[in-house]
């Protein structure tokens, strides 16, 4: 892993969790590669503490898990557990913006700014950065969770929100080429939003996620 910038001394668990993140999305840590609390606190310069708590909080969020005897690692997940990560995002995305319509009349909505998350992806497929395309990404989806202006459901949704990007982006690099489909059906959503078209959202954020069937083919 690339230690050149290590993280101060001040560092709290955030930032060691955001540490991790980062090193996932660039390759630096693929599924099943092992995190030692030790090892990673020699390379921060940091407490065990910071990176303890860190630790504890990625494997609440589902992207490491811990066995005993056998450690902590990035977690790897099947098919299965894909789709229903897929199913549940999707409920709590399509409640968000029925709230934010109907309960809130779409007061929180900052349509301009989801424009330009689109907008950004955009540019960053052109570039071939996927990184920074997943990051927008990211910050399109957290917005209209937002919009719903609850912590509940904000809660609910980060709870499972970066995994999914960490997961498609390292383990599965040769969906590379679907990116630029997702400008597509991004532009659908926001359109759909736009129009305050509830059941349009609530149609098209589900089909919206890469095709697992393809993510993982059947073995002959």
């Amino acid at each position: 892993m690339e230690t050149k910038n290590l993280l101060k001394r001040r560092v709290l668990r955030d930032d060691v969790a955001e540490y991790l993140m980062e090193s996932i999305l660039k390759g630096d840590l693929n599924p099943g590669d092992k995190i030692v609390e030790s090892k990673l606190a020699r390379e921060l310069s940091i407490s065990q503490g910071a990176v303890r708590e860190a630790i504890r909080d990625l494997i609440a969020q589902g992207v490491l898990e811990t066995e005993p005897y056998k450690g902590t690692r990035i977690r790897t997940l099947t098919k299965d557990q894909l789709n229903d990560y897929y199913d549940v995002r999707t409920e709590i995305e399509a409640l968000a913006v029925r709230w934010s319509i109907v309960k809130h009349e779409s007061k929180y909505l900052d349509l301009a700014f989801l424009k330009s998350c689109v907008d950004n992806m955009q540019i960053c497929v052109d570039k071939n950065d996927s990184k920074n395309m997943r990051k927008h990404d990211m910050a399109f989806h957290l917005a209209i969770v937002q919009a719903a202006h609850s912590e509940s459901l904000e809660k609910a949704w980060n709870s499972l929100g970066n995994y999914y990007w960490t997961y498609i982006a390292v383990y599965y690099d040769h969906a590379a080429s679907l990116l630029q489909n997702q400008i597509v059906k991004h532009q659908t959503m926001y359109e759909a939003i736009a129009a305050a078209d509830i059941n349009a959202y609530a149609s098209c954020v589900r089909g919206h996620y890469f095709d697992t069937d393809e993510l993982f083919p059947e073995k002959k």
